[in-house]
Parts: C-alpha cells; structure tokens; sequence
C-alpha cells in the first residue's frame, strides 16, 4: 500500500498538491526486486515508467556478448524508462537492481495523463532529461579526446559526488568501473595502479577510497 508521505519523498512529486498525490496514488503501484534481478532488458517493449522508492539500479547496454556500458546508477528518487514511452517502442537500454529495491511503477497510459495533467512533474522531467542528454554529450567527447586516466578520475568523482564520508569511500569493482568508462578492466586497471601510486586514491578489495580529490579534478581536468 502507498501512502502519502512515500510519495511526498519522491523528487518529482513534491511540488505536486495533495489532489494531484492523491491522482498518482491511483495510478501507481509499487513492486519489489532482489539484488541483480532485471527489471527490463535493452529490446523490450516499454509499458511503464519506474521511480525508485528505495535502492540502486544500474542502467546499462550491451554490445556482443561481452562488451557492457554502464551510463548510470540510480537512487531513491530517480525515474527511468521514460524514452520508449515518449517516443520510441522498445527499450533503448537495460536496467537492472544492484541490491534489493523498491520502484513506484506506472503504466504507459497513466504516464501519458500524469505528464498532460501536471506540468510541474513535466518540467522536472524535461530537465532531468537534458541534464542525462548533456551528461552523454561530455562522455562522447571525453571517450573521443581525453586519455584513459583523466576519464577515470571524472568517473570517480561522477560516482562518488553522492557519498559525504570524509575520506570518501564507495564500493566498486574494477568491472564495474571498466563498463562505466565504456572500455576493458585490464587499462582500467592500469590507471587506478597509477592514481594509487601518486597517492590519490587508494583501492583494495573492491573498496575505492580518495585521497586527494584536488589533485583527482586536476586530473579529471575537462574530461569531467
């Protein structure tokens, strides 16, 4: 059962009014996944639109059957699969739990009324979106004219920009940073021996911890 301070919590519903919590009460339903289920693969028909109640999802497309990018990890209060159902049909990427987690799920045609009904949910939506289209551009150019060490430096700082530990600590392997930069584990690996070996960053056993985040932008530089 959804309530209304659940919703409330959610970022694109806070500017809604009562009346308007109480329309999206209607329409969405809230359903559970376990740590590394999917919730949709690249190439399916797309029928609803997910926020995430509690949790992480990773977004992410395959090319081949070993080549993986990851182009985001999602929190509480993010939404996804909006794309097929504003213009496309099928899914134009996958999404998957990183741990067990909660989704207010939609349907395409309450979506579509949400969308027409409420223009401030619509606008915050029209953001998130240009900052997701603005955010590809500068991974395009970086994969184009940055060196390997600089994009790992502004993958570090993407990733852990969330995280307020001081130092900052996150949990990722080297896979897992090797399919967000879009290449192979063996150069990452080789880049975070260097960060390590200057002293600005330390890594060990699946833990990444900065050590000096000045000299880590210095190095992300206009790659970040």
């Amino acid at each position: 059962m959804i309530n209304t301070s659940a919703l409330k919590q959610v970022e694109y519903f806070k500017g809604l009014s009562p009346k308007e919590i109480g329309q999206v009460l209607a329409i969405a339903g809230v359903k559970s996944y376990k740590a590394g289920e999917m919730v949709f693969a690249k190439q399916d028909l797309g029928d609803n639109f997910f926020i995430v109640k509690s949790g992480h999802i990773k977004i992410f497309t395959t090319v081949g059957p070993e080549k993986r990018k990851t182009f985001a990890f999602l929190k509480k209060g993010d939404f996804f699969g909006e794309m097929s159902l504003l213009g496309g049909k099928v899914r134009s990427a996958s999404a998957q739990t990183v741990e067990d987690s909660e989704l207010f799920v939609i349907s395409k045609k309450n979506f579509k009324r949400l969308i027409l009904e409420n223009p401030d949910f619509t606008l915050k939506l029209l953001h998130t979106l240009v900052e997701r289209l603005n955010k590809c551009n500068q991974e395009v150019e970086s994969m184009l004219f940055h060196n390997i060490l600089g994009r790992l430096a502004a993958a570090i700082l993407d990733l852990s920009k969330e995280k307020h530990t001081k130092p900052v600590k996150m949990a990722i392997n080297q896979s897992e940073l090797a399919q967000y930069l879009g290449t192979t584990r063996v150069p990452v690996c080789r880049a975070i021996n260097t960060l390590k070996r200057s002293g600005v960053i330390d890594y060990r056993r699946g833990e990444l911890i900065i050590l000096d985040q000045v000299r880590l932008k210095s190095i992300a530089g206009n790659a970040s």
